[in-house]
């Protein structure tokens, strides 16, 4: 894991412990990317995939989960895309079935960080 990544891992942790979300803007531009250029936006979502193979190996929960579009307030399609391929969610589920994934994520990453 690289040194961006890392220093979202300790940001969403804290985050976590928090019991707060946070942007995607708001975390890329701690980290030192731009969301408005396309390939800071492709480098940070593999960072958060990366992120979520950690979390998900030590405590079974989507960190990423956490890390919210300004203007929908929710995760961004790859996130319910990687819901699919874990198996959290169906490929054919409905918006109210996403967002009871989406929440129940959050739900395990807050509860396992302020354990």
């Amino acid at each position: 894991m690289n040194a961006k990544a890392l220093k979202a891992l300790q940001i969403l942790e804290n985050c976590a412990r928090n019991k707060q979300a946070i942007y995607y803007k708001d975390l890329y531009d701690k980290i030192g990317l731009n969301c408005e250029n396309p390939k800071d936006r492709n480098t940070g979502s593999h960072m958060l995939g990366e992120i979520n193979i950690l979390t998900l190996d030590k405590d079974d929960v989507m960190l990423s989960s956490l890390v919210t579009l300004r203007e929908a307030n929710q995760p961004a399609e790859g996130f319910f895309e990687y819901a699919v391929e874990l198996g959290k969610l169906d490929a054919d589920a409905n918006e109210d079935e996403r967002l009871k994934c989406w929440i129940k994520e959050m739900q395990k990453v807050f509860k396992v960080y302020t354990n």
